[in-house]
């Protein structure tokens, strides 16, 4: 009852085509939360998703080739399949735009592909993601992390967590502007390894 009485009071913005609910926005001094009840990808049918997954690959490699022009790229599941592929400068929308084309071997036939990518401007590069991921020292003193990723699709590291204060908020926009958000789900268990 609790997380329903303070997401309603929280004017709670739900994103038309997607799963995730925006309980607070991010603001000049606060990191967004939201909450995403079923992640997208398990409600979907994995037919004909091969061929995306193989031009993801190429993809990255791109992003990883040219990490301050482009974003992690990703597959959007809303509606058709969509592979997504973020720039941040002009160099990396002339990067990001190209065909990607290629082949594969799927039940003892070669499959050729050709996926046109859906080029977005995004703010955070491949560069900036990686490493605060790679130092992210403040992120994993926070007491109520249960985990830490880079998310392509929100262009940001998403801290995840089942509890979270204003306190929180303010902390991660001041320590990292707009490349921090929180995924907040009050039903997630920390892990136990036995």
């Amino acid at each position: 009852m609790l997380p329903l009485v303070y997401a309603v009071s929280a004017a709670p913005l739900f994103l038309p085509g997607e799963l995730r609910v925006i309980v607070q926005p991010a603001t000049d001094d606060a990191a967004e939360v939201y909450y995403e009840p079923v992640s997208p990808v398990l409600l979907r049918s994995y037919e004909d998703i091969e061929s995306f997954n193989q031009a993801q690959l190429l993809a990255e490699q791109r992003a990883e080739a040219n990490p301050y022009d482009l974003a992690p790229p990703y597959i959007a599941h809303g509606g058709r399949y969509r592979l997504v592929a973020p720039y941040v400068t002009a160099r990396g929308r002339a990067l990001a735009a190209p065909v990607l084309s290629g082949t594969y071997w799927s039940e003892g036939q070669q499959v050729r592909y050709d996926i046109v990518p859906e080029v977005r401007r995004v703010t955070n590069s491949q560069a900036a993601l990686k490493q605060l991921f790679e130092d992210r020292l403040g992120l994993r003193e926070e007491p109520s992390a249960l985990g830490a990723g880079i998310d392509a699709e929100t262009n940001r590291i998403v801290l995840e967590t089942n509890s979270f204060d204003q306190a929180l908020r303010r902390r991660l926009a001041e320590r990292y502007g707009g490349l921090v958000a929180v995924r907040w789900d009050p039903s997630q268990e920390p892990m136990v390894l036995r």
